[in-house]
């Protein structure tokens, strides 16, 4: 992890980190230095948008320009972040609340997560008019699922070869303290060996692991 954290408080550039929609741009240049052509085309952006992204960056001292590539006509700008760690403190934030901090980390995650998932599970719907939701009791818990096909799905078919690699569990576990400590390293040591993998396709991945807060009725 990065030793040196750029601090952001100017309230126009913590805008950029909350609004999540200039973040692949200062993302790709915070991973390299781009000329803003190349960029637009790696990230399937509007080159119009792409360059006014850049200047926005620029002036507001997340961006630097770093050389000029002679060419005929106007020289090719090349850009890149002004540091490779950013921290944003919550008091320089607009948010109301410490949920709202986490949140803006879930939401874009969220959207584009649940739009794969959707596309993934296509290939398994028949009939649209199977897909529903299923609130159902099992081993003394109810739970909460959308099935492609009607009444009749189950989670382990998903496991078979054929199927797209697509895995959602989320619910309630009685552990103990020991044990959730235990789950919390294998999932960490199981995702540092899985995301440590260069392969050719891309697969988005959500861990979550938490104490329940006893009388919370944030959820509803």
């Amino acid at each position: 992890m990065a030793q040196s954290w750029q601090q952001v408080t100017n309230p126009d550039a913590v805008k950029v980190f909350l609004s999540g929609r200039d973040l692949p741009v200062l993302a790709a240049l915070m991973a390299g230095e781009w000329a803003v052509a190349p960029l637009s085309a790696t990230l399937h952006l509007p080159l119009n948008a792409t360059h006014h992204r850049v200047r926005r960056l620029l002036r507001l001292g997340l961006v630097h320009e770093m050389r000029q590539e002679a060419r005929r006509g106007r020289p090719v700008r090349h850009y890149r972040a002004s540091s490779q760690a950013y921290l944003v403190p919550y008091h320089a934030t607009p948010l109301g609340s410490p949920e709202e901090l986490v949140g803006v980390q879930e939401r874009d995650f969220t959207a584009r997560f649940l739009h794969a998932v959707v596309q993934a599970a296509a290939p398994l719907v028949s009939n649209e008019r199977d897909v529903g939701l299923r609130v159902f009791l099992e081993n003394g818990e109810v739970c909460f699922d959308v099935t492609p096909t009607a009444g009749a799905f189950q989670s382990a078919e998903l496991l078979r070869p054929d199927r797209p690699a697509l895995l959602l569990n989320w619910g309630t576990l009685h552990l103990s303290p020991a044990d959730a400590k235990a789950l919390q390293r294998e999932m960490s040591e199981l995702h540092a060996r899985y995301a440590a993998r260069q392969g050719p396709d891309r697969y988005l991945l959500r861990l979550g692991l938490t104490p329940d807060v006893p009388g919370d009725d944030a959820g509803g």
